[in-house]
């Protein structure tokens, strides 16, 4: 592999995925988008010009893209129903490494209620939360690996943080006795 994709893949190898994760909400065509993007990416030889690391998280994006139109094109052209992402039917974004059961449990009640949450985002916002937060990339660079204005992009940001906020807050909502 390259240097700087090498550089780049330790960095990023878990958010890459799961950007790939937030567009497939399956994680085998997550899994398979990031590698195919790598290998892709590893052929190349040279770096691209400008920001690398915007560079290979819209690859991963544009080929998760591509593997969730093939999947959902499913076997023998079959049509696969699309997943929720909530019950089982994706990987979680979100580690849980609680060292007690007690705050396992709360902790795995807290990721499911977020996991939904972002789920529930419409896709524009979903990515732009998943990549700046969980990919730490600038405005700027999730501009470039979305190919979408700087300002669409903040916008999005700032809209999908603004739901996800009454999201949780109304399932946290104590319920009227």
């Amino acid at each position: 592999m390259n240097g700087w994709l090498e550089d780049i893949y330790r960095t990023d190898r878990r958010a890459l995925y799961a950007l790939a994760l937030s567009v497939t909400r399956r994680p085998a065509l997550a899994e398979d988008a990031v590698h195919e993007a790598v290998v892709r990416l590893a052929g190349k030889g040279a770096p691209p010009a400008g920001d690398a690391r915007a560079y290979v998280f819209r690859s991963v994006r544009n080929a998760a893209l591509d593997q969730l139109r093939a999947g959902r094109r499913g076997v023998a052209g079959k049509t696969l129903p699309p997943t929720d992402g909530v019950n089982g039917s994706a990987a979680p974004l979100f580690a849980d490494p609680g060292p007690c059961p007690a705050e396992q449990t709360e902790q795995a009640e807290q990721t499911h209620r977020l996991r939904r949450a972002v789920q529930a985002l419409p896709e524009a916002q979903r990515e732009a939360v998943v990549m700046k937060v969980f990919g730490g990339l600038t405005f700027q660079q999730i501009a470039e690996a979305s190919d979408a204005p700087l300002s669409t992009i903040a916008s999005r940001y700032q809209r999908g943080l603004s739901r996800l906020k009454t999201q949780l807050e109304s399932q946290h909502e104590p319920t009227p006795t």
